[in-house]
């Protein structure tokens, strides 16, 4: 995506939010590598994955991941198993227990690629001034990108009207779809809690947008992880 993701000006709860979406997108997007499950195990990921349980009330669905990650397994054989669970659930092979990543797979009456929704995420991204590089050729409507708009729009403060179009007639609208598919066909339960704590974070973000609301904040548990290092760390991808 277009890196020039970030604004001086943003309020710390806003990078903190924008920082999940970003990650959340990064989960979606490829497997995790053996030195990102060791982090999730007992690293920053770990204390991650208990601030968005504190923070969304998505205990159970983090638990899943927890599980999934905290095997007698070695990293490299956790790293083994998500990754071949990765290619059932979205790479096509899985046949009817695929979960595709595309919004247009989820609402279009065909469940065909390349509809309508795809249109509309391309104009959303014009918008934002962002656009899909020459290394991540996927259609507009892939759950990453979407999750990467979300966080640009986060960051910009003022573009709180684009951020309810795209919760509302995009993301909100399939995403819940897409976590009930992965609750179903995901044997590991890694997939699966993402999807829930995704869903959770999406509705969060929505509620934060109503008058009168602030956007989410974080939790005492949060101070754990320090600002900058959970930048760092998520912009070096550590945590994909």
């Amino acid at each position: 995506m277009n890196p020039e993701l970030s604004h001086n000006s943003e309020s710390p709860e806003a990078g903190w939010n924008a920082l999940l979406a970003e990650w959340m997108a990064g989960l979606f997007m490829a497997p995790l590598s053996p030195s990102a499950v060791a982090n999730y195990r007992d690293g920053l990921g770990a204390t991650l994955l208990d601030i968005l349980a504190d923070e969304l009330g998505c205990e159970s669905d983090a638990q899943r991941m927890r599980s999934a990650l905290t095997t007698d397994a070695s990293t490299t054989a956790v790293a083994r198993k998500l990754s071949a669970a990765f290619t059932r659930l979205f790479d096509g092979v899985g046949g009817h227990r695929t979960v595709s990543l595309y919004e247009s797979a989820h609402v279009s009456a065909s469940g065909r690629l390349f509809q309508a929704p795809a249109s509309d995420i391309g104009l959303l991204l014009r918008q934002a001034n962002m656009s899909t590089n020459s290394m991540l050729r996927e259609p507009p409507d892939h759950l990453s990108i979407e999750l990467a708009l979300l966080a640009r729009l986060i960051r910009q403060g003022t573009a709180q009207q684009a951020q309810i179009t795209l919760l509302d007639d995009h993301l909100l609208a399939w995403v819940p779809i897409f976590a009930d598919r992965c609750c179903a066909a995901d044997s590991t339960g890694f997939y699966a809690g993402a999807a829930r704590t995704l869903t959770g974070f999406l509705l969060a973000q929505r509620v934060a947008l109503e008058p009168g609301r602030t956007i989410i904040r974080r939790s005492p548990t949060a101070r754990a992880v320090p600002p900058k290092a959970a930048n760092a760390a998520l912009a070096r991808q550590e945590l994909e």
